[in-house]
């Protein structure tokens, strides 16, 4: 029998109605929820709620709270943490517990009255000038997952080596009896008002660059919008009525749903979240379709064109809110825009036109902040592929609403020069080149899961299987774009790229292609995608 499991089992720290739950599993379960302790990597922690140590519960989020709280104390004087939460079952107990434990140890807290998004929390660590912040959330998976993201005393998510000083001592948390709550209501315990989120609310609105376009035309918008159940409406509305846009709301997906009843993976970037959206959009010819995830950093775009709605990949947004900003900067000496490595090599060329720099990250917008931190005079825009644009503005974290806004403001420009969004983007594909991108994943359920991608990535990292005209392994690198990746380049401007995620049990695969037309592309992507499936089936 596990000895983890007999621990839970026996121990005086398991309630009496986990001990009945624990006693009911079968043997695969004990497996799976005890074989492993939940990995703390890429901010924190996330994974299928239930009790176990491979599982998101009030334990593991308890020692993770414990360890955190012990490095706060051994780095900071009277360290202050902010907490927020979204839609998800048992978020708020589990914010309210992190509290709690963090009080128990002397550390202040300030918590969201209700459930409150991630760039707000983001803006909010430094607004208080806290030295962490935490929101409970597992962003756009289904509603059997939860999650735990650390954010650092600059608002953004850890990064090394901090993140290893915390595991460090999240590890030396071994026993749950120890870890002690303080009461609520406690000298240590503050809840938020409304002033941090109007305030949020103004910092979010000065991304605008056109002011005179937005206002003179954005009462001619017309958008669809869905927050897929989360955090998005107490935000959004105010954003769409300050504008005085016209928005049609998707009623069935702005609901606080833990089941996420209408989107049963809310993740903005699944085209099947979007068919109730369609048929709004088509009811005031919207202009635009958008949908944030929810904890409301990510958000989907989809446009009209003579052929209906398209769902735009994260790429060419990134490149929309990229160009449009380059194209109406007057001062653009020195200036940078940041891209993860997985994330289209078209802004490359857009930024070689404007005479402006790129700096490549890895994965993450963590790491965007990052470079963002050394140098914000400078910095213009960051994005990735997976939807997330990170703007100049004191939220240093990717976030949804301040997208919105830009967005707004493209569309209002746009029609005061009589063009659609769709027209923009054919003009930058006739200007840079005809690009598509593709990102495809494979999942590797249960316990065995990770020895399969490490054995798929050792396979492709060690045989030469697509005949490309160049491998490159970012294992080699010596700088900090060293991670576990693998680009394939097929010819001067295509290639795809293999990596395992940092938070989910899948080896994603990002296709950039270049053709010479639209059409082109995506057949020549396709064919590719193609190539690559077979081969990657036989190992």
């Amino acid at each position: 029998m596990n000895n983890k499991y007999l621990e839970w089992l026996n121990g005086n720290f398991t309630s009496e109605s986990d001990k009945a739950a624990l006693k009911s599993m079968s043997e695969k379960e004990i497996e799976e929820a005890f074989s492993t302790d939940l990995k703390f990597g890429t901010a924190g922690i996330r994974g299928i709620m239930g009790l176990g140590t491979n599982r998101i519960n009030i334990y593991t989020i308890s020692k993770v709270t414990e360890g955190l709280s012990n490095y706060l104390n051994k780095t900071y004087s009277n360290p202050k943490v902010v907490i927020a939460y979204d839609t998800r079952k048992n978020s708020k107990e589990f914010a309210e517990t992190t509290a709690l434990i963090l009080n128990y140890n002397n550390i202040e807290t300030y918590i969201y009255p209700e459930i409150a998004s991630t760039p707000e929390l983001s803006f909010a660590v430094t607004y208080l000038k806290c030295e962490a912040g935490i929101v409970i959330t597992s962003s756009h998976n289904a509603s059997i997952y939860n999650g735990y993201k650390v954010y650092n005393r600059y608002g953004s998510q850890i990064v090394n080596p901090e993140d290893l000083m915390i595991l460090d001592e999240i590890n030396k948390v071994n026993d749950y009896s120890l870890i002690k709550k303080a009461e609520i209501g406690n000298s240590f315990y503050h809840v938020l008002d409304d002033k941090i989120r109007n305030t949020f609310f103004k910092e979010i609105l000065s991304v605008t660059i056109n002011n005179n376009a937005l206002v003179m035309n954005s009462k001619d918008v017309r958008i669809t919008y869905t927050s897929l159940h989360g955090t998005g409406m107490k935000i959004a509305p105010k954003i769409f009525d300050l504008f005085n846009v016209k928005v049609n709301y998707v009623k069935e997906q702005i609901t606080e749903d833990s089941e996420f009843t209408y989107a049963k993976e809310p993740n903005p970037e699944y085209i099947d979240n979007y068919e109730l959206a369609i048929k709004y959009a088509k009811e005031n010819d919207s202009d635009v379709i958008i949908a944030s995830d929810p904890d409301s950093d990510r958000l989907g775009v989809m446009i009209k064109t003579p052929n209906g709605y398209e769902l735009l990949n994260g790429n060419i947004v990134g490149i929309l809110f990229a160009n449009y900003i380059l194209s109406n900067t007057k001062e653009i000496n020195n200036k940078y825009i940041v891209r993860s490595i997985v994330t289209s090599n078209m802004i490359d060329k857009i930024a070689a036109y404007y005479n402006v720099n790129i700096k490549e990250v890895l994965t993450g917008c963590k790491n965007i902040a990052e470079v963002r931190n050394k140098d914000k005079d400078n910095y213009l825009f960051g994005y990735e592929e997976s939807l997330g644009y990170m703007f100049n503005i004191n939220v240093n974290d990717k976030n949804c609403f301040s997208s919105i806004v830009c967005l707004i403001e493209i569309i209002s420009y746009l029609k005061s020069n009589n063009k659609t969004i769709y027209e923009y983007i054919i003009e930058l594909y006739q200007k840079y080149g005809y690009y598509y991108e593709n990102t495809k994943s494979i999942t590797f359920d249960g316990i065995d899961g990770m020895s399969k991608m490490n054995d798929i990535m050792n396979k492709l990292r060690n045989n030469n299987l697509f005949n490309e005209k160049e491998k490159i392994d970012y294992l080699n690198r010596d700088d900090r774009l060293k991670t576990n990746c693998l680009k394939f380049i097929i010819d001067d401007n295509s290639y795809f790229m293999v990596r395992p995620s940092g938070t989910e049990p899948k080896i994603k695969i990002y296709y950039i292609v270049n053709g010479s037309s639209r059409t082109d592309s995506i057949n020549k992507q396709k064919n590719i995608e193609r190539i690559v499936n077979e081969k990657i089936n036989s190992l």
